[in-house]
């Protein structure tokens, strides 16, 4: 992991490279990792501006943005107080629901992987492990044993209630090591919940985590925090791209030189989500691309276009294609002059552009994001079926 500086925005992210004899194991890591990552910006997750691999070597990369603070391990290890680092576990626990109703599994949910802001705000790293969040569970791709639920050493799908299991034996660990000021009674109905997240028998833990959080706060006699505050995310850029993503990548490679595709679709459709994606597939493929995603900088469209010593067969994706200014409308036009294929959000004034209709969500995608809303809707409806004959 490195830091490293935009030379045309001055912002600073951090680059994971990968060395150039890196296993698949590895390269499929990093791969999930970036997907995991992709269209969930404000979710407590870092953002992920490149994906790719370097010009030069080909090694694997991925530039996200920094995350300042330090991780509940560390926390933890300098002995702060106990009844803070319940909030902050509490405080994950409710980060990890958004993620689970955006349809994504952690996979590696520690200590280590939960980072406290400055302002107290919590994000979840290192997102390798990750997996995407089906009815059933999905297949474990690695575990950090003392964390692990039972059921995955036995090699069970990881579930939800494998991730409450987690977050069970960091509340153990919390209260192992002692100095919580209250009552002996408190300690104790601690001491049941995190019994209960680590249940061996999976049917025993909590069935969500959103669920374990609010038992801690009840005890504690914390305060609930608002469970309308992530209402307004947008869940599609994880809910049903993939298959979007391969069509919109196949169409992509479709392209003549000097052709244009422009993606349509409404506000909040997921344009820019895909058009991310499309970025990072053909970095991985090793074709060229110059990734524009902000089109009202000028150092941004002139840095990535000549970038490369030729256009002829690079892919210049622009997000926001209407933001250029005339400047850089005419350095895209030019590219394309010179025998790039582009791909556009937006960019009305480029004529003759072949149209990728974003599809509106299938039903089955739709009702898979009602029962994520509520994990275990499918338990009650199978428990009160008879109701329904």
């Amino acid at each position: 992991m490195w830091a490293v500086r935009d030379r045309a925005t001055g912002r600073s992210y951090a680059l994971k490279l990968l060395a150039e004899e890196a296993s698949e194991r590895e390269m499929a890591a990093l791969v999930r990792e970036a997907v995991a990552l992709s269209g969930l910006e404000g979710l407590g997750v870092p953002h992920v501006v490149r994906f790719g691999r370097l010009p030069s070597s080909g090694r694997p990369y991925l530039v996200r943005e920094i995350v300042e603070g330090e991780s509940l391990e560390a926390v933890l290890t300098r002995g702060t107080d106990p009844r803070t680092a319940l909030e902050i576990l509490a405080r994950a626990a409710d980060q990890l629901t958004v993620l689970h109703r955006a349809g994504l599994l952690h996979g590696d949910v520690k200590p280590a992987n939960i980072i406290v802001e400055p302002e107290g705000s919590v994000v979840f790293v290192d997102l390798g492990l990750a997996a995407p969040w089906r009815e059933g569970g999905a297949l474990a791709e690695g575990l950090t044993p003392r964390y692990a639920a039972p059921e995955l050493f036995e090699g069970k799908p990881i579930t939800v209630r494998a991730e409450v299991f987690a977050l069970g034996v960091i509340l153990a660990e919390i209260l192992e090591a002692g100095g919580l000021a209250v009552g002996s009674d408190v300690q104790a109905r601690l001491g049941v919940v995190a019994e209960m997240a680590m249940a061996r028998a999976q049917e025993d833990r909590f069935p969500s985590v959103d669920e374990f959080a609010s038992e801690v706060r009840r005890v504690l006699g914390s305060p609930a925090v608002d469970g309308g505050a992530a209402s307004g995310s947008v869940l599609w850029p994880i809910s049903g791209i993939d298959a979007v993503s391969s069509q919109l990548l196949e169409a992509a490679q479709a392209l003549e030189p000097g052709q244009v595709l422009r993606l349509e679709g409404p506000s909040g459709s997921g344009r820019s989500a895909l058009i991310r994606r499309l970025a990072w597939w053909l970095g991985v493929l090793g074709r060229a691309v110059a990734w524009i995603d902000d089109a009202t900088s000028m150092a941004t469209v002139t840095g990535e276009l000549s970038a490369h010593a030729s256009l002829r067969e690079a892919f210049v994706l622009v997000d926001d294609a209407d933001g250029l200014d005339d400047a850089g409308l005419a350095a895209v036009q030019a590219a394309l002059a010179a025998g790039a294929r582009l791909v556009a959000v937006g960019g009305a004034r480029f004529e003759g552009a072949r149209a990728f209709v974003i599809p509106a969500l299938a039903e089955p995608v739709c009702l898979d994001l009602v029962r994520r809303a509520v994990p275990s809707l499918t338990v009650v409806r199978a428990r009160y079926a008879g109701w329904y004959g």
